[in-house]
């Protein structure tokens, strides 16, 4: 075997690439489990006992039907006023006063339907 590596950009023909093949069979483990588990615990790395699958919680809220991204840019006080309503909304959810917690993408829908509302309301004078 040369004492460099061969070029990819060279034709040369004294290379020889007939010892590859591809390989037929997987090949079988070769240490067996027992000597893995000795190994691994005199290193500091014992086993673990799997833990029993729990099954998934429930989902807690309901599906909106919100799928798709609104995305702009407002001023730093807009997005404060649409928090401090968002809080407003949580504190009024937790002391039962609403049935379900109000998402931002709720009250940019019902600012949009103001905005309609109101809309309708100066044209129609």
């Amino acid at each position: 075997m040369p004492a460099t590596r061969p070029s990819i950009f060279s034709d040369d023909p004294e290379i020889d690439i007939s010892g590859f093949a591809p390989k037929s069979a997987p090949e079988e483990e070769s240490v067996p489990d027992e000597t893995v588990r000795r190994v691994s615990e005199e290193g500091g790395f014992p086993s673990r006992p799997p833990r029993p699958q729990r099954p998934l919680p429930k989902r807690l809220t309901a599906k909106s039907g919100r799928t798709v991204l609104l995305n702009a840019r407002i001023t730093p006080r807009a997005h404060d006023r649409f928090h401090e309503i968002i809080e407003s909304e949580r504190l009024r959810y937790e002391r039962g006063e609403l049935t379900h917690r109000v998402t931002l993408g709720e009250l940019v829908e019902r600012a949009l339907a103001a905005l309609e509302r109101e809309l309708q309301a100066t044209s129609a004078k």
